[in-house]
Order: C-alpha cells, then structure tokens, then sequence
C-alpha cells in the first residue's frame, strides 16, 4: 500500500492523501489569501471524506470539475455540512481565484455522494472501508481501509473526551499502519470542566462591567458547543453567521449526536442575529454576548460589531 501526502503533512489544512493512486483521503483546503489546495495529479477512482470541515472537506467540488465523476463517500451528517461548506464557498467567493469549483461542480457532487453510518463497511476503489466514530463533530469518523494485506486507519481530526454535541471517541479498530492527525500532539489542555467555568465567569463579568462579548466560533461544531455550553449555564446570548444554518442542519442527524433534545434546548435559548433595521449595531451597544463566525478573527460576522 503506496501513499502520497498532497497537502496536510507539516501544515493544517488541505489534507489530502492518496492510496495506491486510487483511493482519496479527505480533499481539504488551506483557508489565508490566497488559499491553499492540494497538489498533485489526484484523479482518483473514489474519495472518502473524514468529516465536514474545509480543511478536510473544502475543496472536494473541485474534483468534479473535469470528465471524471468518482464516487464520493462519507456519513450523512459530513455530506450536509460539506455541501453547506461548498455553498458558502460559492456565496462569498464564487468566479474568484478563491473558489476553485462551481454551482455546477456542487450539484455534481451531490449526483456521486454515497453515504455509509458508522461500522458499515463499503467497497470503495477496490479497497474494504469502514467508517468509526472520531468524536470529533458529528458524523467525523476515523476511516480504516482494507486492501485484503493492509489494514490502514486514517484518523482525521478526533477527540478522545466527551464534548456537549458529541461523544469522545473510544473506537480502537486494529491496523497495520495509522496516519494521525496531530496537530495539538504536543499540547497539554486543562480539564474541560475547569475550562467552562472558567469561560463562563470571564462572560459574566465582562457583561456585569457593562461590556459586550464577541465569541468567534467556527460555524460547524464549535458554535453548537458554545450555544450548549451558554444555555447550560443560563447564559443570554445571540447567535449569529453561518452556524445558524448548520446547527438546523444538524438537528436533522439526531444520531449523530450525544443529546439531540439538549442542542434544541440551546437553539432554542439563543437570539438569531438577522442583521435587519441595524440590529447589529444596537447589539454592539448593549452588555450582551454573541456567538459568530469567523473562529479565525479574519472577517465575516465577527467583525461586524466593531464596524457598524
């Protein structure tokens, strides 16, 4: 079994790895100006998708821009949010060099998707894979493929502790060879329980001071944390950007979550930003909290605030 890394090695975003030529791990891309995509000649006989973040799942339209149409697998829950991911893409950079796809490339994408649940085993590019849960958003999953000699286990992103939306990973399944992702390796992180609390005072005081919190969270996963964490906690908030749509998207993979009715509660707990009659700029002048895009500080709604 051959593999060739064509991004994701020594860097975070675009992972993309290639088995014997054939078979595609994750195709993602590297978020900055401009960004970044995998290199190499892929063309391969089917994708498998780790899970629905643009690192991972970014650029996988982009593979159907040509003659070729392989199939494209992956959970229920990574199909909607990478499909999410692609129009969102198209919406804010569309016709531009930082779009490497089109509204016609989605829809293909949609016409080769192949979803799996997890410990349900597929034929892909000639190779036995298996889908394990990775805890790390809903529907991301650790990909063991099987060539019938080599077991490989492509981790992608995953958490080993429990989170609000989803359950930590406890999924061992035996392999040969294991490609990890590692990019906090060689972090210590603090108990989560002493984390939040301490996140939650942080919020309470700024508030109590007369200030206003602006959290910027990724749309796919850590704005959901976040609402869960304020409504736990009986913290007001607003929610604002892209995260609005994916936590309704995720609402409709219940499975796929740790406590279904607990997310609804949050949805339900939080105020949805609509940006009408100059609702953010009364927002920036009032004591509150707001969860929006982008986790990166680099644009979108988290910097809507402070320009109004």
């Amino acid at each position: 079994m051959n593999l060739r890394f064509c991004g994701g090695a020594r860097e975070v975003g675009r992972s993309a790895v290639l088995v014997d030529d054939s078979l595609l791990l994750d195709y993602g891309l590297l978020t900055g100006n401009p960004p970044r995509y995998p290199v190499g000649d892929t063309d391969p006989d089917a994708v498998v998708v780790s899970h629905g973040h643009l690192d991972h799942a970014g650029a996988v339209p982009a593979l159907l821009s040509g003659d070729a149409r392989p199939p494209v697998h992956w959970t229920p829950p990574t199909r909607d949010l990478a499909l999410e991911l692609a129009r969102d893409t198209l919406k804010l950079h569309g016709g531009t060099l930082q779009c490497p796809f089109t509204e016609t490339d989605v829809r293909r994408v949609t016409q080769v998707s192949e979803t799996h649940g997890y410990r349900e085993s597929f034929a892909a590019a000639g190779y036995e894979v298996t889908f394990f849960d990775a805890g790390h958003i809903p529907g991301s999953a650790h990909v063991l493929v099987d060539d019938g000699d080599t077991r490989l286990l492509y981790t992608g992103d995953f958490h080993t502790d429990d989170q609000r939306v989803v359950a930590g990973t406890t999924t061992r399944p035996e392999a040969d060879a294991v490609v990890c992702e590692s990019t906090y390796s060689d972090v210590d992180h603090a108990p989560r329980d002493r984390i939040e609390r301490e996140f939650v005072e942080s919020i309470r005081t700024t508030v109590w001071e007369g200030g206003t919190v602006v959290i910027p969270a990724f749309a796919i996963g850590r704005t959901q944390e976040l609402l869960m964490v304020c409504a736990a906690h009986d913290v007001d908030c607003y929610v604002d950007g892209m995260g609005t749509r994916v936590t309704e998207t995720l609402r409709h993979h219940p499975d796929f979550l740790r406590d279904a009715d607990a997310l609804q509660r949050a949805k339900s707990h939080a105020r949805v930003v609509d940006g009408r009659d100059g609702q953010r700029r009364r927002i920036a002048e009032d004591n509150t909290v707001v969860v929006t895009t982008s986790g990166m500080l680099r644009g979108e709604n988290v910097l809507a605030p402070v320009a109004s």
